[in-house]
């Protein structure tokens, strides 16, 4: 087997492996040549952004560290093809809808476990803490065919921090701003040739801002969240690898009731997997994994009293790559799944399986790529579904790279949608899956210091799942006929000397084909900017974020209005290891919303002393 085979194998281990950045290279002219860098979670397999045949991004520790961020929507929002709303900033509901798709058609994996919720639908985003997080990998399009329901949109992959070969190296920050904001976290990671660990915890809490104006007191809604996580792996004298990953975020969030008191949601949000993997020849590689997530959340309402939905899911999953040729492979896998809730008012159903088989193969064909993959899951709920996806890549020139991609995908309604009993939404047992076809078309040119990635697509979703009231204040989803959303992506990046430039521009037009009216909360045009300068021991930036209009609700009654938003950071390096942060955000004291009537925060400072070990 080749080298470039072999170091495929040896990183190509799992969705949940971290993957770290490829190193500069040495350039004739003196300046560095950034490498693209490696990516698992569009096929699970290790390959550099550049092959990719999918649409993805990257955004890694470095770039977490020089953009300061309070929340991870910080990082995402403005991103190709991505847009976020949130009933309010610090720990409120926060959504994520990837290329005009609903919500809860992204994904979301933290270290290769699926965390989206089996009864709300969508992912906690505002639960997940920057400081815990090594890398974040954004994947655009549909992903159903290889991790199943829920990726109609595309998939997010969150990476916990991993450890390296060497001595204990410690890490320790303190921060505080606006909002009486206060955080503070500590680390410690290092490894053997054969043994990797990597251990921190985090803590965040602010007093916030009066989310609501008219509802409720006019207090600050609060947040405080507690996060842990883990990473350990252990190599064999056989060669095979023995892992384990764990995070978990705790803590509370409150919001404003009807009653004109303080409420809040205490929350509970974990991921553990662990298992074994290595090569069983010397061309065939498997990994055996089991998994565990969880996603509470207590609700106490002076309104209607204490509620509370619990997720729970258990997975086992198999997955195997065999390489031959110059590049070729071909992997296959199975996972099963049991979902279970525990709610406060009663369900007709708490519990689900889902069994599923992929399988798929990836061609190097010289100058052209070929990649497919196909996936069948059985269902105990709503029966059996298949998936699939082609495409193809062709390398025009030694930089210029062509890409278009063909597939289906499906997303299967949550207990909330199909058993709910509360009055103010009842859930309908008749929903069938939503389904859907995408198409696209890019390119990407990648230099030695210059990358521009661009593509346009289109998506078809039917049996869209919507909701309408069948009786006053009583709400019941139920299946749109079709939705159609179009769209074109632009993302770039450079890195020349001492500056860092990134921009990302997304147009969508969606369409309820059922009403004609548009899909609500999706704007049509977003942008995002991103520039850094280093000035020696000191560093300064600057985001700049604009987001169209668009409306709240599906009759396009509520009109949200487009905005711009302007960031800015600095940093300084007192000594090699020690390093103070400091941020201005809504600089221009913007006034804004992305949900009807939900504040979001005016001008606010931060600052932060960070301490990192060589």
């Amino acid at each position: 087997m080749s080298s470039n085979t072999t170091s495929r194998v040896a990183a190509g281990v799992a969705a949940g492996l971290i993957v770290s950045s490829v190193p500069a290279m040495a350039d004739t002219d003196g300046e560095s040549a950034q490498l693209a860098p490696l990516v698992v979670t569009p096929t699970r397999m290790a390959q550099t952004v550049d092959e990719s045949l999918s649409s993805v991004s990257v955004i890694d520790r470095d770039e977490i560290d020089r953009q300061q961020p309070r929340q991870v929507s910080d990082l995402l929002q403005g991103r190709a093809g991505t847009g976020l709303t949130s009933n309010g900033p610090f720990g409120k509901t926060t959504n994520l809808s990837m290329r005009g798709t609903n919500s809860d058609h992204t994904l979301l994996l933290v270290d290769g476990v699926p965390m989206n919720s089996a009864t709300f639908g969508g992912a906690a985003w505002q639960y997940l803490p920057p400081a815990e997080i090594d890398r974040i990998e954004v994947v655009r399009g549909p992903r159903t065919s290889v991790y199943g329901a829920d990726a109609i949109g595309g998939v997010v992959q969150v990476f916990t921090r991993e450890g390296e070969e060497g001595p204990p190296r410690f890490r320790a920050f303190g921060g505080a701003g606006s909002f009486n904001t206060q955080e503070f976290g500590v680390g410690v990671s290092g490894g053997t040739a054969a043994s990797r660990y990597a251990l921190s915890a985090s803590h965040y809490e602010t007093d916030g801002i009066n989310v609501q104006d008219g509802a409720g007191d006019k207090d600050p809604d609060g947040f405080e969240n507690t996060s842990f996580s883990g990473r350990f792996s252990h190599r064999l004298p056989g060669g095979a690898e023995l892992f384990a990953t764990g995070f978990r975020s705790k803590g509370q969030s409150e919001f404003d009731g009807a009653t004109g008191q303080e409420d809040w949601t205490d929350h509970v949000f974990q991921a553990l997997r662990g298992g074994v993997r290595g090569d069983l020849t010397d061309r065939w590689f498997s990994e055996l994994a089991v998994s565990q997530a969880k996603d509470e959340q207590d609700t106490f309402d002076s309104s209607g009293g204490e509620s509370w939905h619990y997720t729970e899911r258990h997975e086992v999953s198999w997955r195997n790559e065999l390489y031959w040729g110059a590049g070729h492979v071909w992997a296959f896998g199975g996972d099963w799944r049991e979902e279970e809730v525990d709610t406060s008012s009663d369900y007709d159903e708490t519990s689900r399986y889902n069994a599923g088989a992929y399988t798929q193969l990836e061609l190097d064909l010289g100058r052209h790529d070929l990649g497919s993959s196909l996936r069948y899951d059985d269902n105990e709920a709503y029966g059996d579904n298949v998936t699939g996806q082609v495409a193809w890549g062709f390398d025009a020139t030694d930089r210029l790279r062509l890409r278009s991609s063909y597939g289906t995908a499906f997303k299967a309604p949550t207990f909330n949608e199909l058993y709910s009993p509360f009055p103010s939404w009842v859930g309908n047992p008749d929903l069938t899956p939503e389904e859907s076809v995408s198409a696209e078309v890019g390119a990407r040119w990648q230099g030695r210091r210059v990358y521009v990635d661009t593509l346009v697509f289109q998506t078809e979703i039917d049996d869209l799942i919507a909701a309408r009231e069948v009786a006053p204040g009583q709400d019941q989803p139920f299946n749109v006929d079709e939705a159609r959303i179009r769209g074109a992506e632009l993302e770039a990046g450079a890195h020349w000397q001492e500056w860092q430039i990134s921009g990302a521009f997304t147009y969508l037009d969606h369409e309820d084909r059922d009403t004609g009216n548009e899909l609500p909360r999706r704007p049509n045009e977003s942008a995002r900017l991103d520039i850094d300068r280093q000035l020696g021991d000191f560093s300064v930036g600057a985001t700049a974020l604009a987001r169209g209009r668009s409306y709240d609700d599906r009759p396009n009654d509520t009109r949200l209005s487009g905005y711009g938003l302007l960031n800015l950071r600095t940093s300084y390096a007192i000594t090699p290891e020690w390093t103070l942060r400091g941020t201005l955000e809504n600089a221009l004291d913007k006034d804004y919303e992305t949900a009807d009537g939900y504040n979001q925060p005016g001008r606010a400072v931060y600052v932060s002393l960070h301490f990192n070990q060589h």
